[in-house]
């Protein structure tokens, strides 16, 4: 899969379009309500439209034929109210051929898991390209089960699992340092996060094990790690890359500091960089965009690219230049306020404001605001309470950033210029630029400063905008 296009399709009542035409894979992240699960179900809509079609009954064609413009219909963006239309390589979904590819999605929000864990279900459950689910089960379970509890086994975990062939498939799971032994109430006798685990081991075994080696092989995983410890996020995502280098990954996230670590994992330690695109999706004004990382241009280019013009400046370029700084700006914004715990993805506005109004900042490689907030409770939990105003104070400084004061001097300089050089409502009068030439060389400066202290907080390889 090369390019995904939609248009008016859920959440986004304008155009997102996905090029991944240099990559063959992507690492996407965006805040909850972004825009990620529309693309997941924009995959699905594109390679199992005929299961969706087939949970329809009708007394009649005319009335089946109903059901499915309904179906169809929910999918429109309701803003604009207008039909969704979705393109993959440029070809229209209705008009794609499917058959050369097979596709695994995999969501957090369709891993419910009941008291038990039934093999042939979960499988059902999923929208996966596997054909004869029951004789699957039948040929593969103690493959699957075989590969299961080795890789519990490397991630160090107690738990180990049985599928039970004689009872419909269903999963026994076993910890020895518990004296556990059960295939009921397993709600009750395991956490979420083990429970997760052996589902998400179970799933990727069984995909892996069902792969067609003649068709192209697209596995999508949306926000699958919510649960999980940081210490088997790292192993899990080792063990995808391992187990599906031969297949195109699609990996959907709202956490940042797994985002972070993906990125590190492909730079470091598979050196497999050049497969990958990196991309954030966001929303600012009721407008999605999106920006893959690699396409972001150094404010250097711009710089270059405006000492280059021909004098005198013709209006239509300056004009260019200024919206391309404005663009920057509106990146390297995005970027900061993801590393320093703002919380929801802001407009620039609002970011400003509060950047510069002198309201805290926070940063820690590495960890997130959630990482922060269990250090404090685990302090506040400590029946040592002795100074404990003190050594909440230590773990909240741990977090401050010391030159932040140099930062927002930056971003004081920098907002002068936002209402005419990055302000997105600007308009020229006819024949005439909206920007100056002092106004354009003082903001690709700033811009400048402005990457150069987001390089000098972070890791480079994860923090390149």
């Amino acid at each position: 899969m090369n390019k995904l296009k939609l248009v008016k399709f859920k959440a986004f009542d304008d155009t997102l379009t996905l090029p991944l035409d240099n990559h063959k894979n992507l690492l996407l992240y965006g805040e909850n309500g972004a825009g990620k699960s529309s693309i997941y179900e924009a995959l699905k809509v594109i390679f199992f439209k005929a299961r969706l079609e087939s949970h329809l009954s009708a007394p009649t064609p005319e009335d089946l034929e109903q059901l499915q413009k309904q179906l169809w219909s929910s999918y429109d963006n309701k803003i604009t109210n207008q039909a969704f239309t979705l393109e993959i390589n440029d070809v229209d979904h209705k008009a794609f051929d499917r058959t050369p590819y097979q596709v695994f999605l995999i969501s957090i929000e369709e891993l419910n898991i009941s008291d038990r864990i039934n093999l042939q279900s979960l499988l059902e459950t999923f929208f996966f390209d596997i054909l004869d689910i029951p004789g699957f089960c039948i040929r593969e379970f103690q493959q699957i089960q075989d590969q299961v509890n080795a890789a519990l086994t490397i991630f160090q975990e107690t738990v180990q699992i049985e599928i039970d062939n004689q009872d419909s498939f269903t999963l026994k799971i076993t910890d020895t340092r518990k004296n556990i032994e059960t295939k009921t109430d397993i709600r009750r006798y395991f956490n979420e996060a083990k429970l997760n685990m052996i589902l998400l081991l179970v799933l990727l075994n069984a995909i892996d094990l069902s792969k067609d080696a003649a068709r192209h092989k697209l596995l999508v995983l949306d926000d699958f790690i919510t649960s999980l410890d940081a210490s088997n996020r790292t192993f899990l995502i080792k063990y995808i890359f391992e187990k599906f280098n031969d297949s195109q990954v699609i990996i959907l996230t709202h956490n940042v500091s797994f985002y972070n670590l993906i990125m590190f994992m492909v730079y470091n330690q598979f050196n497999t960089g050049a497969n990958w695109a990196f991309g954030n999706l966001y929303e600012i004004n009721n407008l999605h965009k999106l920006y893959i990382k690699s396409e972001i241009e150094r404010a250097l280019k711009i710089k270059d690219d405006y000492n280059a013009l021909p004098l005198p400046h013709v209006a239509n370029d300056i004009e260019n230049i200024g919206n391309r700084i404005r663009k920057k700006f509106e990146v390297l914004l995005y970027e900061y306020s993801k590393l320093l715990m703002i919380g929801s993805i802001e407009d620039s506005k609002k970011i400003l404001q509060r950047i510069t109004q002198g309201k805290p900042a926070y940063f820690k490689s590495g960890e997130t605001a959630s990482d922060l907030v269990e250090a404090l409770e685990a302090t506040l939990l400590d029946p040592n309470d002795h100074n404990i105003k003190a050594r909440l104070q230590a773990k909240i400084d741990q977090y401050k950033l010391s030159d932040f004061a140099n930062f927002r001097a930056i971003l004081n300089e920098l907002k002068l210029y936002q209402k005419v050089t990055m302000h997105p409502m600007s308009h020229g009068v006819a024949g005439m630029t909206t920007f100056t030439t002092k106004e354009i060389e003082n903001s690709i400066a700033l811009l400048e400063k402005m990457e150069r202290y987001l390089k000098d907080i972070v890791d480079d390889n994860v923090a390149v905008v």
